[in-house]
C-alpha cells in the first residue's frame, strides 16, 4: 500500500485502457447495487474502478478534495475475485455488501496498510489485522478501497479535517470550506462520490458534524453498539465507530452489517444489538403521530442556518408529527467543560499508549516518544506540519494521566448517570419520542488560510448540540435538511433514547422521505 500521492501516477496508467465509467453508478443506493450485483448486471470490478475513477478526477486534480490518503492496490484484484467466485455460484447467497467498495477513516486499523490516525509520525504503521468493523464488511466480501484523511488524531484544534499525514480536506460542496471534522474525509470522500459508504468514528460530533456540512447521512449509535477495537482511542467514554453514508437507507444497511457483540470490547457485549435491525424497521410514515421535543437551546448563531432548521420543523408537521418546543437546563449547554474535556483529558494518555503497545516495530510506545517525532518533523518542515494547537494540545495532554482523580471517577460514576436520566426525564415529561435540533448551529467553516467573508457564526461552540449523545451515549442520526448560501448543506438531528436506534434512524428516514 502506499499514499495517495503515489497513486495519482499509478492511476494515470492504470485507467488509460479503461472504459468510461457508468455515471449512473452515482446515483445508485446500496440496494441497487446489491441487485444489481445479484442479477449479474454489473460487476465489483466496474463499480472498483467507477469510483477510482472518481478519485483519480476530484482527489489530487479538478476540486482537489484531498478526501483520500491511501488507496488498496488490490482493490481491483479483490473485485475481480469476488466477480469470478459469483460467476460460479451465481444463486449463492451473499452478504449485503459483498462486492460493494467503501472506504475507512484512516484510524481504523487494516492490515498490510498504512494506519496513520492522520499523523505523519505514524506513516509507516502497518497493523497486523483489521479493526473489528472492518474485518466484518471484509468477511462479507465488501471491497476496501481506500483510507480516509482526518483531523489529527481525531481532534482538529480549529483545522477542521487538516492532518500532517494527509493535509487539508476540502468541503466537495465548496472548496473554500472545510468538511468539518474528525471524519472529515469520510464524509468529503462519500459527498463527492469516491465511495458509495465511509466508516468513520464520532467522540465529540466528528460523524455527524461532517455529515452536516457535506450533505450526506451520519449516525452515532448507542454507546457499545458498534465495536471499537481496532480504532485508534481518542476517549473510551465516549469514542464510538459509525458510518456516512448518502441515504437513510444505505445507512441501514452498513449498521446491519457492522452492529454486534466483539469480545475485544466489553462496552458491546452490554448491548442486546441482535434485537435493533435498522433496514427492516425503516418506515416512511414512522413521524406520523409522533411527538418530536425541539430544542430550542442552539439558535441564533446563523440566520441562515435557523432558517433550514425552522423548515424543518414545518416537514416534521407535514409528516404527521406534533412538535412541542423544549429548553433544556443550561447544564447541557456547558458539556464540554463539564463532562467531555475532563474525561478526555485524563484518558487520551493512557489509551493512547495502550493502542502504541500493539504497534510493530519502529513505531512510538508513549506518548512522550510520539510527541519527540512531531517535534522533529515540526523541525524538519515534513511533508505537512502539525497544526501547532494540535500539537500543543498533545504536549499537555502528557503531563496529565489522571484516571484515578476524584474528579474523572465522579463524572464517570454520578454525573453521566445523572445527566442520563435527567434527559430521559425530560423526554418522558413531555411525552416525547425523539428530540431534534440542528445538528451543529453554523455551517461549514472556511479553510483555515482562506478568506471568505460570507462566513456568519455567533456560536461560541459550533459541536455544542452534539455534545449531548456522546455525554449520554443515546444514538442521534444528522440528515440533510437544506442548502444555504454558497451551495453549503446543511444537516438536522433525531436524538432518542438508549437503544433507541432503529427509531431514530427511521425517524431520519420518514423525515426525507417525500
Amino acid at each position: 500500500m502506499q499514499s495517495i500521492k503515489k497513486f495519482v501516477a499509478w492511476s494515470f496508467v492504470m485507467f488509460a485502457a479503461s472504459a468510461q465509467a457508468d455515471v449512473a453508478i452515482d446515483h445508485m443506493t446500496l440496494a441497487d447495487m446489491r441487485q444489481a450485483l445479484n442479477n449479474g448486471t454489473i460487476t465489483s470490478e466496474q463499480l472498483v474502478r467507477h469510483y477510482l475513477d472518481n478519485i483519480r478526477a476530484n482527489n489530487h486534480q479538478g476540486q482537489n478534495i484531498n478526501a483520500l490518503v491511501t488507496i488498496n492496490e488490490a482493490a481491483i484484484e479483490q473485485a475481480r475475485k469476488w466477480d469470478a467466485q459469483r460467476a460460479k455460484n451465481p444463486t449463492a447467497q451473499y452478504a449485503p455488501l459483498a462486492g460493494i467498495p467503501f472506504v475507512a477513516k484512516d484510524n481504523f486499523d487494516t492490515r498490510g496498510m498504512v494506519t496513520s490516525g492522520g499523523s505523519y509520525v505514524l506513516r509507516s504503521s502497518l497493523p497486523n489485522q483489521d479493526a473489528f468493523t472492518v474485518k466484518k464488511l471484509i468477511d462479507g466480501q465488501a471491497i476496501l478501497l481506500g483510507k480516509a484523511n482526518m483531523s489529527e488524531l481525531a481532534a482538529s484544534f480549529g483545522w477542521f479535517g487538516y492532518s500532517s499525514f494527509g493535509g487539508q480536506t476540502l468541503n466537495p460542496n465548496n472548496t473554500k470550506r472545510d468538511a468539518s471534522g474528525s471524519s472529515s474525509g469520510s464524509a468529503a470522500a462519500v459527498a463527492a462520490k469516491f465511495a458509495p459508504f465511509a466508516l468513520g468514528s464520532d467522540t465529540s460530533g466528528s460523524i455527524r458534524a461532517p455529515a452536516s456540512v457535506t450533505g450526506t447521512v451520519g449516525f452515532r449509535p448507542s454507546l457499545g453498539l458498534i465495536s471499537r477495537s481496532g480504532i485508534i482511542p481518542l476517549s473510551l467514554a465516549f469514542d464510538t465507530g459509525g458510518v456516512i453514508t448518502r441515504s437513510v437507507v444505505d445507512q441501514a444497511i452498513v449498521l446491519d452489517a457492522i452492529k454486534g457483540q466483539d469480545n475485544s470490547d466489553s462496552a458491546t457485549l452490554d448491548v442486546a444489538s441482535d434485537r435493533i435491525q435498522f433496514e427492516q424497521a425503516l418506515d416512511r410514515t414512522s413521524l406520523k403521530g409522533k411527538t418530536i421535543g425541539v430544542i430550542t437551546n442552539f439558535k441564533g448563531a446563523n440566520p441562515e442556518v435557523d432558517a433550514v432548521f425552522t423548515a424543518a420543523q414545518e416537514t416534521l408537521a407535514k409528516r404527521g408529527a406534533h412538535v412541542v418546543a423544549i429548553d433544556l437546563p443550561k447544564g447541557f449547554e456547558t458539556l464540554w467543560s463539564d463532562v467531555l474535556g475532563p474525561v478526555g483529558e485524563s484518558e487520551f494518555k493512557p489509551q493512547f499508549e495502550r493502542y502504541l503497545a500493539t504497534l510493530g516495530a519502529n513505531q512510538p510506545r508513549t506518548l512522550e516518544g510520539f510527541l519527540g517525532l512531531a517535534r522533529k518533523n515540526q523541525a524538519e518542515n515534513g511533508p505537512h506540519g502539525m497544526n501547532p494547537a494540535r500539537l500543543a494540545g498533545l504536549e499537555a495532554l502528557s503531563k496529565t494521566n489522571s484516571t484515578d482523580s476524584p474528579l474523572y471517577i465522579s463524572i464517570l460514576s454520578r454525573k453521566i448517570p445523572q445527566l442520563r436520566a435527567q434527559l430521559m426525564g425530560i423526554m418522558q415529561k413531555n411525552k416525547v419520542d425523539s428530540l431534534f435540533f440542528a445538528t451543529i448551529n453554523c455551517p461549514a467553516s472556511v479553510v483555515h488560510g482562506v478568506t471568505d467573508d460570507s462566513y456568519v457564526c455567533k456560536a461560541g461552540d459550533t459541536y455544542a448540540s452534539s455534545y449531548i449523545a456522546s455525554a449520554t451515549g443515546f444514538p442521534e442520526i444528522t440528515v440533510p435538511a437544506g442548502t444555504i448560501k454558497g451551495n453549503l448543506p446543511v444537516g438536522v438531528s433525531f436524538l432518542g433514547g438508549y437503544g433507541e436506534d432503529a427509531k431514530v434512524v427511521s425517524f431520519g428516514y420518514s423525515f426525507l422521505e417525500r
